[in-house]
């Protein structure tokens, strides 16, 4: 008797330690976020703040127009490498996450909880075909039929 109250209590421990360290992980993760995001900010601010200091000093609409378009460029760049950075930063977050749940020696497979081209599949969730067939459409009950005819 003893022995399933010993046995439950070690595996609780285990359990709790799991999770703790889970936590201790996802919280490490979103303070470097918080941190990338931080320093994604500053350097956003700064550049849209050069960027006015130049378009004030612009003078024809071809300069002002060329350096917009600069850092409308710079700007995009530099979102797209924020986006892989927070990509990898959460790619990691998630094997480490998920390698208990994956078991020893085995990998983390996303695909295996999420298909993308099932989820995205736009004729999984409307066919224009079928909506607009009139096979499809409801069917009137014979009492209220008359009444809309007439």
């Amino acid at each position: 008797m003893t022995q399933m109250f010993e046995k439950a209590a070690e595996i609780n421990k285990t359990g709790m330690a799991k999770l703790m360290k889970t936590v201790s992980t996802v919280s490490k993760t979103n303070q470097t976020a918080g941190i990338e995001w931080a320093d994604f900010a500053k350097e956003s601010y700064a550049a849209g703040s050069e960027t006015m200091k130049k378009l004030a000093g612009a003078r024809t609409l071809q300069a002002a127009m060329e350096i917009q378009g600069a850092y409308l460029k710079a700007s995009y760049e530099r979102l797209q490498s924020q986006a892989k950075v927070m990509s990898e930063l959460y790619q990691g977050l998630a094997k480490e996450v998920g390698a208990p749940v994956a078991g020893e020696g085995a990998t983390f497979d996303p695909k295996a909880f999420f298909d993308p081209k099932a989820f995205f599949d736009t004729k999984a969730f409307f066919d224009p075909k079928s909506f607009f067939d009139a096979k499809n459409f409801p069917k009137f009950p014979a009492v209220i039929a008359p009444k809309l005819a007439a």
